[in-house]
């Protein structure tokens, strides 16, 4: 947990989903419900008082976004080049990585949303007057694309073939569902706090509870299919998810998951029912209060999942790391990357994973797990400077069927490629490539 780049990534999770959260409630919770009361006198003392609130929640997290991406970025330039955040800053390692990387371009991306999504702030969040149905549409469309893009810079982004489409659209509408669903639990605690016993303010806390009900019931059903398939991808088996780090803190957000599913059963079948009860103002107020207490609950186990995927984000998945029925533990010293194509697997393992001479240990594997019948394998190692030019070996095949190359020079830390080419028939050719960290010397 020393990590910098673990608190980065919670405040720029969070500032996130709770700058389209707003977006999400604004649009499908609140702008409906005061529709249904707008006629009513006190109606638009709510929207005064609710407004400002969801105003400075939007702005100030959507800033916060924009700066923490900003550092996350920096953090993640160095880390890639092996050099300090300052070097980073005065070189041309930042413009690189923007223009070369796909973190880098994801992260142009996301900026330019977010300055999409701030022009459309100025018409949605006034309290004072009504806006174009369009409006509404582009910035759910744009809270979406902020959100959703994250999946570009994490774990889903390295897949291949199927995987490569499937896994990131499933990452996607997952952090979608996840704003809609979490990100607009402090409106909707706002909106019921500004209502009272008058009519206006019961017909709203009304109308957005069960909207809210309905947004929420679409978001949890996205979440769990969704969720279903990335565990999958990412943990792949009972002992991944109960035998590494990676699987086990996967558990406890799991569990925090179904805690707040839970609660919002017990206030879609329990509490909103009671709020509907208008012969029974006493009864209404008391579920008013009781749902306003439950939103905060919900919202503290989503901080807490928030954490958790931040630390999630740079753990190895438990399908690929730690455990393996090849080397068992990998070593603590070893540079260790999984790569899965359509066509084969590779695991390669890089003894020390430190600059000056190592050993590589390459593994090839069908779908089955089964080893891949090859003639010649080829290893190239490209250090993480722009512009340099891969170190290519030929790798040698020992008694147990794993291929080696010995005394690989690595001169320097920093996220390396590595690239397998390995010759599975006469001319045909199957290559694997993928990022593998070379950690500083001790």
């Amino acid at each position: 947990m020393t990590d910098p780049i673990i608190y980065v990534r919670a405040v720029h999770f969070a500032a996130t989903i709770a700058a389209t959260g707003v977006v999400f409630f604004i649009v499908c919770v609140a702008a409906p419900a005061f529709r249904l009361a707008h006629r009513l006198a006190d109606a638009k003392r709510v929207r005064l008082a609710l407004f400002p609130q969801l105003a400075f929640i939007a702005w100030f997290s959507l800033v916060l976004a924009v700066g923490s991406g900003a550092v996350w970025l920096v953090l993640t330039a160095a880390s890639m080049s092996g050099q300090p955040p300052a070097d980073v800053l005065s070189g041309g390692i930042l413009w690189t990585v923007l223009a070369q990387t796909q973190f880098g371009l994801d992260w142009t991306a996301r900026v330019i949303l977010a300055c999409l999504l701030a022009a459309t702030f100025v018409p949605l969040l006034s309290a004072q007057r009504d806006r174009a149905a369009w409006i509404d549409a582009v910035a759910v469309v744009l809270a979406a694309a902020l959100i959703g893009t994250l999946a570009w810079a994490g774990h889903a982004a390295g897949g291949e073939g199927v995987e490569g489409i499937v896994h990131p659209a499933a990452d996607f509408l997952h952090l979608v569902a996840a704003a809609a669903w979490v990100g607009a639990l402090i409106p909707l605690a706002l909106l019921l706090g500004a209502a009272s016993t008058d009519t206006a303010s019961a017909a709203i806390a009304r109308a957005a509870t069960l909207r809210f009900s309905t947004l929420g019931l679409a978001g949890v059903c996205t979440l769990l299919v969704t969720g279903a398939i990335n565990t999958w991808y990412l943990a792949g088996s009972v002992a991944a998810l109960t035998g590494t780090s990676y699987g086990r803190l996967l558990l406890i957000k799991v569990a925090l998951f179904f805690a707040m599913v839970a609660i919002a059963a017990v206030n879609r079948l329990y509490f909103t029912p009671q709020l509907l009860q208008t012969a029974r103002p006493d009864a209404a107020q008391q579920a008013l209060r009781q749902l306003r207490r439950n939103a905060a609950i919900e919202t503290l186990f989503g901080a807490v999942i928030i954490c958790i995927v931040a630390v999630l984000g740079t753990e190895p998945p438990g399908s690929h790391a730690n455990h393996h029925p090849v080397y068992g533990a990998i070593p603590d010293d070893a540079a260790f990357v999984h790569i899965h194509t359509e066509q084969a697997m590779a695991d390669v393992m890089i003894r020390p994973g430190r600059p000056g001479e190592a050993r590589a240990t390459i593994h090839l594997w069908n779908e089955d797990l089964e080893p891949l019948d090859v003639h010649d394998v080829m290893l190239s190692v490209t250090p993480p400077v722009p512009g340099s030019k891969p170190v290519t070996r030929i790798a040698v095949q020992d008694a147990d069927g794993a291929w080696q190359v010995d005394r690989l020079e690595l001169s320097q830390p920093g996220n390396w490629t590595v690239t397998v080419d390995a010759v599975v028939g006469p001319t045909s050719h199957v290559v694997l490539e993928a990022p593998i960290v070379i950690e500083p010397a001790p």
